[in-house]
């Protein structure tokens, strides 16, 4: 009896080895179409990523440009600065000085009565000298100082 099970595993197995045969057979082709599907995927995702690195390195290369213009821009307004802060300066202190220097070099109102009083009393002085010198008298030559040496004839 022992032979008869052996016998039916044998002949039960064959259709059992046909379907699992069958199945790996249709694994195999499912496995080949999606390996197909994943390779067509890649490269499209490929070149989706291809598209999408391009576009981020024209938008880097688009930054830079627009980083250089902007360090230029400021590197001028940097150096402008200085001249700005400068004339800025010596205008603040001009018109500060400015009133300063000419109180110093304008003559007060006093220092002017002082000196047309000064003139007025010369005017008068001198109408005096005027006056008393009579047009009789001669002039007389200037003499010549004692520390005077007169040239002689042999120099």
């Amino acid at each position: 009896m022992a032979k008869k099970k052996a016998v039916r595993r044998q002949v039960g197995s064959v259709p059992m080895l046909t379907r699992i045969q069958g199945g790996v057979k249709q694994m195999q082709r499912d496995a080949e179409a999606m390996l197909t599907r994943a390779r067509k995927e890649a490269i499209r995702l490929s070149r989706d990523q291809q598209r999408a690195l391009d576009g981020v390195v024209k938008q880097a290369r688009r930054l830079r440009g627009d980083f250089e213009k902007l360090v230029k821009r400021t590197s001028k307004d940097l150096e402008a600065r200085p001249k700005q802060l400068l004339a800025m300066l010596e205008m603040e202190a001009e018109k500060r000085l400015e009133p300063i220097v000419k109180r110093l070099l304008a003559p007060s109102r006093r220092e002017l009565q002082n000196l047309a009083q000064r003139v007025h009393e010369l005017e008068q002085r001198v109408a005096q000298h005027a006056h008393a010198e009579t047009p009789a008298s001669p002039m007389r030559p200037a003499l010549p100082a004692d520390d005077f040496v007169a040239p002689s004839a042999g120099d």
